[in-house]
């Protein structure tokens, strides 16, 4: 199925694999100049990643939307974050959100459902309104490295994935390949503003109720302790093609 941008897919991949080599800003240079206005990056303004992508574009002049998914139980520090960068960058942040309140969703299917089945909890409150977005996309680019743990270790640079319905996308991920040192190298020699409960120990941040602070074990390690999760869904709910 042909996507948004009516760019025909199998012709973008090979193009951004010979930019493979090259320098992830390479990358989002040309994914804008290639499928605006059917592109767009995520950032959950928790991790360093996403930041690091959104902080390229603006430097490129390249205004690729920002997708920002709003669980509505997210820390104060995280929407400041998201406000600064609007103000100071200029970013077309695109907040999507559930149409689920906290309530409704407490009254459907009872209260604290995070703790009783976390998979339903993320599905409703981040996979399907990213789901939304995606549909209208030709081209998504996310901050995802091999690094960041075992579910997360063979993620390619470009990759072409399936949505459910049957739609397809060209998935980029220019940081595939980084180490966290150079996230966070980027981060400080581009005075990149980052969320402050790094500092306080968080590795990887997401909503309040699942998000608590983390050991030595992983860079996801602090995320649904208790449980054998370790995804929230937006990165395997669709169907990467080989």
């Amino acid at each position: 199925m042909q996507p948004p941008g009516k760019v025909d897919l199998a012709d973008a991949k090979a193009q951004a694999e010979r930019l493979g080599g090259e320098s992830a800003e390479s990358l989002i240079a040309w994914a804008y100049d290639t499928f605006a206005p059917h592109v767009a990056l995520s950032c959950s303004f928790g991790g360093p990643g996403g930041l690091v992508l959104a902080h390229m574009a603006y430097r490129l002049k390249r205004p690729i939307p920002v997708v920002f998914v709003d669980t509505q139980f997210l820390f104060p520090e995280t929407y400041a974050l998201k406000e600064r960068l609007e103000r100071e960058w200029g970013l077309a942040v695109r907040t999507v959100a559930t149409r689920l309140t906290p309530l409704q969703q407490a009254s459907r299917y009872g209260v604290a459902l995070w703790q009783r089945d976390p998979d339903l909890c993320c599905q409703i409150r981040k996979v399907e309104p990213m789901a939304e977005v995606l549909h209208g996309l030709s081209c998504w680019v996310t901050s995802l490295r091999r690094d960041q743990g075992e579910s997360r270790k063979g993620v390619e640079v470009v990759e072409i994935h399936r949505l459910p319905g049957g739609a397809e996308m060209l998935k980029l991920n220019p940081l595939a390949h980084w180490r966290k040192q150079e996230v966070w190298a980027y981060v400080e020699r581009h005075h990149v503003p980052y969320n402050p409960l790094v500092d306080a120990g968080y590795k990887s941040i997401g909503c309040i109720q699942c998000t608590a602070k983390a050991g030595t074990s992983g860079e996801r390690s602090g995320r649904w302790q208790g449980s054998q999760k370790t995804e929230c869904g937006l990165h395997t709910f669709t169907l990467r093609e080989t």
